[in-house]
């Protein structure tokens, strides 16, 4: 990935966890990550503040995700069993051993 240097404004907390070159490039994965997503404004920051709660309001986020999927699914006439034979199909066209 083409890379450039810039300045931005942070938090005091912020630049001291920041200290780090790893840290600084791994954030700047994630910003770059953001911006190119083309996701509004209102989406990152809900993903930023998901990111930042606790394990258990993350987990529960989870199984509110996966409970949509199912219901999609369930209402597309998707069974568990269509899920499990596309998912071995992909992995024997990608070669994986566990298909």
């Amino acid at each position: 990935m083409d890379t450039v240097e810039i300045s931005l404004p942070v938090s005091r907390v912020a630049a001291d966890r920041l200290d780090l070159p790893v840290d600084r490039v791994r954030l700047g994965a994630l910003v770059s990550q953001a911006v190119m997503s083309g996701a509004p404004e209102s989406e990152l920051a809900a993903a930023i503040r998901l990111l930042s709660a606790p394990v258990r309001a993350r987990r529960a986020a989870l199984r509110q995700g996966f409970a949509a999927i199912q219901s999609a699914a369930e209402k597309a006439g998707i069974t568990p069993t269509d899920v499990e034979a596309e998912l071995g199909a992909w992995k024997r066209e990608r070669g994986s051993p566990t298909g």
